[in-house]
Formats: C-alpha cells, sequence, structure tokens
C-alpha cells in the first residue's frame, strides 16, 4: 500500500483534480481504435510514459523541470503525429497547482508558452494536422486556443483561492480553541482565588495551632505537622496547575504565526492539525518552539510563498514536516544558534531533527517519542 500512495497515487493535497483531467485520455484512445497502424502503438506507449511524467510533475523534487520538459517533448511528437494539442492542459494544470514561488511559476509559465508557441506552429505547418481541427470555424477554434493559453494562470487562481479558503477555515478552528482555552483560564482563575487561598488558610492555622498547642505536644503536634506539610503541598500543586493552564499551547503560536506571515504574504497551510491536541504537552511545547524558530528563519531569509507544516501520527512517534518553498541555503553556517537549539529541544526528549536545504526550498522533520500520557 505504501508503494501505491508513494509511486502510483497522486497527492493528497491535490484531491481528484489530477485524476479528472485523466478522463481526456479517453478521447484519442476511442479514436485511434482498433490500433492496427504502428503509429496508433507508439503514440499509447508515449502517452503511457506521459502519464507518469504527468504524475511525477505533482510532486516538488529536484527532478521537476526534467517531468515538465518531459511532457513538452513527448506532446510536441503526438502533436506532430496524432495532432494531440489538448496535452498541454495537463501541463498547464500542473503548473498552477503546484505550491511553488511566483518567480519559479513565472519562469514555468515562460517555458509553458515556448513550448505552446512550437505545438502551434507544428499545426499551422502540417497539411494533415490542418484536416483534423476545424480551423474554419473561428469561433470554437479561438475558444480552444484560449483555453490552453489561459489555463495555467486559471489554475493558479484557483488553487490561490482554494489555499487562502483552507487558511483562513483553519484559523478559525483556532480561534474555536482559544475561546475554548478561555474557559480553561478562567477555570485557572478560580482554583487560585478559591481554592489556593483556602490551602493557605489552613497551612497559617495549622502553624498557628503549633505554636499554641504547648500542653500535649506529643499528642497533637505530629498531627498539625502533617497538615502542614500536606496543605503546602497542595498549594503548591494547585499553583502547578496554574501555571501549565497559563501556558502557550501550540493553537496560539499559529495564529499568531499565521498573522504575521500573512503580513508578508506567506501562506501557511497545516495537514492534520488536529492530531496535536491529544500529544502530550512537553511535546506540543517543543513542537510550538521549533515552529516558532523556524518559521521566523521563513520570514527573515527564505523569500518563499507557501509554508507546509504537516502533522502525522504513529503508534508510538509524532511526525512533523516543516517545508518552505523558498530559495534554500547552501550550508549551515558556523554558530547557527537557532539550528542549534532545535536539535537540542528534540534531543531532550530523545526524538530524532532532520533538516534538509535545495533551491527549491528548506524541509524539516521531527521525531518524537509519544508518552502512554497520549491515551490518558
Amino acid at each position: 500500500m505504501e508503494f501505491i500512495h508513494k509511486y502510483i497515487l497522486f497527492p493528497k493535497r491535490f484531491g481528484f483534480a489530477p485524476y479528472l483531467w485523466l478522463l481526456w485520455l479517453v478521447i484519442p484512445l476511442v479514436q485511434m481504435f482498433p490500433y492496427r497502424h504502428y503509429k496508433d502503438w507508439i503514440a499509447l506507449v508515449l502517452l503511457a510514459i506521459f502519464v507518469w511524467f504527468y504524475r511525477n510533475s505533482y510532486i516538488i523534487t529536484a527532478k521537476l523541470p526534467l517531468w515538465i520538459l518531459g511532457q513538452y517533448l513527448i506532446t510536441l511528437i503526438l502533436i506532430y503525429y496524432q495532432g494531440m494539442l489538448f496535452l498541454f492542459l495537463f501541463t498547464a494544470w500542473v503548473i498552477g497547482s503546484l505550491p511553488i514561488a511566483k518567480q519559479k511559476f513565472r519562469s514555468y509559465l515562460l517555458k509553458y508558452y515556448i513550448a505552446l508557441a512550437c505545438g502551434l506552429l507544428i499545426m499551422f505547418i502540417h497539411p494533415f494536422l490542418m484536416e483534423i481541427y476545424s480551423w474554419g470555424d473561428i469561433t470554437s477554434t479561438s475558444v480552444f486556443l484560449l483555453f490552453i493559453i489561459f489555463s495555467p494562470l486559471g489554475g493558479r487562481s484557483i488553487r490561490n483561492n482554494y489555499v487562502r479558503s483552507g487558511i483562513l477555515k483553519q484559523q478559525n478552528k483556532r480561534y474555536e480553541m482559544l475561546i475554548r482555552r478561555g474557559e480553561r483560564d478562567r477555570i485557572a482563575r478560580d482554583l487560585h482565588d478559591t481554592l489556593g487561598q483556602s490551602f493557605a488558610t489552613i497551612t497559617l492555622k495549622a502553624e498557628l495551632a503549633q505554636k499554641l498547642l504547648q500542653r500535649n505536644p506529643d499528642k497533637v503536634n505530629q498531627q498539625l505537622i502533617e497538615i502542614q506539610t500536606a496543605s503546602r503541598s497542595n498549594l503548591t500543586l494547585v499553583r502547578e496547575i496554574v501555571t501549565n493552564l497559563r501556558k502557550l499551547t501550540l493553537t496560539e503560536v499559529l495564529v499568531n504565526l499565521t498573522d504575521k506571515l500573512r503580513g508578508l504574504k506567506i501562506n501557511l497551510i497545516t495537514e492534520q492539525e488536529e492530531l496535536v491536541q491529544k500529544w502530550p504537552l512537553v511535546v506540543q511545547e517543543t513542537i510550538a518552539a521549533i515552529l516558532q524558530e523556524a518559521l521566523t528563519n521563513v520570514m527573515q531569509y527564505s523569500q518563499a510563498s507557501e509554508v507546509h507544516v504537516s502533522f502525522k501520527q504513529t503508534q508510538q512517534q509524532a511526525l512533523v514536516v516543516i517545508n518552505d518553498d523558498g530559495i534554500g541555503f547552501g550550508q549551515i553556517r558556523p554558530g547557527a544558534h537557532g539550528i542549534l537549539g532545535m536539535r537540542e529541544r528534540i534531543s531532550q526528549l530523545q526524538g530524532n531533527f532532520a533538516i534538509n536545504s535545495t533551491n527549491h526550498g528548506t524541509t524539516i522533520k521531527l521525531n518524537l517519542p509519544l508518552k502512554e500520557s497520549i491515551n490518558d
């Protein structure tokens, strides 16, 4: 199953759209049937390779330019032999859907239009292709060409709207959680003002009784000492509970970071954020601190337009991946206290920390053990 998800299926975050585009391939498959000519079989092989390139191009790796270029070459070949100009639509919506920075998008867009111009040139100079397409019907032909020309921009616009909608929805969930946290703060105040004060009173009375009761010290004094010890212990416990309730949660950190990133026109997209609420408090605090440091670096140095943070959980491990689409960095400079601090925080919980950076962005992977308290 892992092999299928890794090498066959499209990434989940793109939904069903990539699969729907594959329905376009039904048209040439039906037109070429029953595949009597060798050119039809060549076209079938090239279409299979095209689908493989198309699928791989939805994953941001160093080979992404190769997958895109491969689609262009196969499309131009199939235009020459079969007139499959519509194949440009696949690559157009890939380019529009990818989580890449504006500068890289413009670069891919320019290459797309160059390849499209080559395809149109082949169409116009090939007599056979002129017969396939009804170039005499100016209206339908113009609509078809405009659709191909503006598809990358349309895909980009749809993706941006989807991302903004997702960020707003997630931010609203965080605000709901903060409202619940407001109730926790009220409980913290009540504990401090009522129960805490009661324990303090018990302690003072026990100390006073210890001084006053001198007549039978052997019978009373030991009991009073125990009361005093217990009350002081409970008072300390209450204060610890109040302190824990007032600590900054991961939700609050994400709310603050989302607002800051939005001001810099950087989208923060999270996946399965709700899992974190079940994790031990110490794990949440560590992740919150690392997110604060990592996203501060994104804001200062990365020139990114998007940051993805995914949360996953196995039976015994908490997994967090932080990925941006910025310019990356060559080597970690000596004395980089931020990265050193992140490593130390993870090592304190006996977890694993990994960081990798290319010109396509930076990826940080965290792996933390979960205690049995996760099920409490």
